[in-house]
């Protein structure tokens, strides 16, 4: 693929499928483990998967921190025809993404129980919470390296080994899931187990394509690393701060939970973490395809391509997040009971707090994609702000503020409210942005 003068259509629609199966396979990896749990644990296994839902978000946080910081540095280099530099900054990616996660995964395991604690699990769930994070936590650096990977891959012009790993691994978790949890009869630790050989399998694939004839990534020196590390952090925090929302707001919105509500409540929040890490993943999968795109003739001074690439990815995730909140508004009962065997206190529940929650995903998909968009053109410093106003300054602010006003109607609402006001500014600051280029 020839990012700089093939058709943007085909090149746009070639990316997107790739990134969009990845991301759905990916996020197959909790999707389905919650559904086990669900189903196999009832009330309290679902509630212990929305605490353990910030360590997934922490998980991806560090890999596109680093994956897509040092990938969008690669792909400016190679647009401007300099191999070595991007190799370079290929190099300063790796070297940063091995000495966060070491730090992350020595905290973890040091502080596990703590930190489950911050993240919400109460007497109730915490049992079942620990013996399936456990094992997530011992593997944290496999799972890092399945996200940060691909990032580079993808810009190498393989999108297709991707999907191909992220499918294989997927298929190995879902039938972990049934074998594991179900026949073998051993409830959270078979579905951690399942989620652990599944990306492992992922890895390996991955991994292999190293050894491939056409890879062009390659370990070199780099000049000034101290340099690198700046631009990486830079380039990377905006597209990644929506994922450290994930660890900020299951957090607040954990601890609000049992605060104006109570455990049904909190597993019935289980499920929406789930669906929503499933959807995020999939308005990210846009923001990822376009990345190569937009960032290569970033650096080769094509306006026109740009502009055109933003169009496409801006229709696609307004028409995916119409259709999530349809889904959500119209058929909330029949979308919990796939996740777990809801009794009627839940059942009770559901209704109101998917119908308020949906109404989140039309703007959702305008923000991520902004947050990827902005850094691909180097505006670094807006990148930063929509991502930190998405998972920490508004998210937070309206967690607690709305609460206080509508109770547990609040909870549900900060999300959208959130949204509301991010995906509408950032649209017309990008409209600026295209102005210029």
């Amino acid at each position: 693929m020839d990012f700089l003068k093939d058709d943007i259509s085909l090149l746009y629609h070639k990316l997107l499928a790739p990134s969009l199966i990845g991301a759905i396979v990916m996020s197959i990896y909790s999707f389905v483990d919650t559904i086990a749990v669900g189903q196999s644990e009832g009330v309290p296994g679902t509630g212990s998967m929305a605490v353990i839902a910030p360590i997934y978000g922490l998980i991806v946080f560090l890999s596109i921190l680093c994956g897509i910081g040092g990938s969008v540095m690669m792909s400016i280099a190679r647009g401007e025809g300099n191999e070595e530099k991007g190799n370079a900054c290929f190099t300063v990616a790796c070297l940063l993404m091995a000495v966060i996660t070491a730090v992350a995964w020595i905290a973890l395991l040091l502080f596990k129980e703590q930190t489950f604690r911050l993240f919400g699990a109460n007497d109730d769930v915490l049992p079942k919470t620990i013996e399936y994070g456990s094992l997530i936590i011992w593997f944290l650096p496999v799972f890092v390296f399945t996200i940060f990977i691909p990032a580079f891959i993808r810009n190498d012009g393989a999108p297709k080994l991707v999907m191909a790993a992220v499918i294989v691994g997927g298929c190995m978790n879902m039938f972990g899931d049934w074998f594991l949890v179900f026949p073998m009869k051993m409830g959270m630790t078979g579905a951690a187990l399942a989620t652990v050989i599944g990306t492992i399998v992922q890895a390996i694939i991955m991994g292999c394509y190293f050894f491939r004839a056409d890879c062009r990534l390659k370990l070199i020196k780099p000049r000034h690393y101290s340099k690198g590390i700046r631009k990486i952090f830079q380039i990377g925090i905006g597209a990644s701060a929506l994922d450290l929302g994930t660890i900020v707001i299951s957090a607040v919105v954990n601890n609000q939970i049992l605060r104006y509500g109570g455990t049904t409540e909190l597993a019935v929040y289980g499920v929406i973490a789930t669906i929503m890490s499933l959807l995020q993943a999939l308005f990210g999968g846009v923001g990822q395809a376009i990345q190569p795109l937009v960032s290569t003739n970033y650096g080769a001074n094509q306006s026109e391509r740009i502009r055109i690439v933003w169009k496409y990815s801006f229709i696609t995730v307004i028409i995916m997040g119409a259709v999530f909140m349809t889904l959500g508004e119209l058929i909330p009962a029949q979308i919990t009971r796939v996740f777990m065997d809801a009794n009627n206190e839940v059942l009770a529940v559901v209704p109101r707090a998917f119908r308020l929650h949906f109404l989140v995903y039309p703007f959702l998909g305008v923000t991520v994609l902004a947050a990827y968009y902005l850094q691909s053109v180097m505006r670094e410093k807006a990148s930063i702000l929509v991502g930190f106003a998405h998972s920490i300054i508004l998210s937070s602010a309206m967690c607690f503020l709305l609460p206080l006003l509508t109770g547990m109607d609040g909870v549900w609402l900060a999300l959208p409210a959130t949204e509301v006001l991010i995906a509408i500014t950032a649209f017309f600051y990008i409209k600026r942005v295209n102005r210029l280029l």
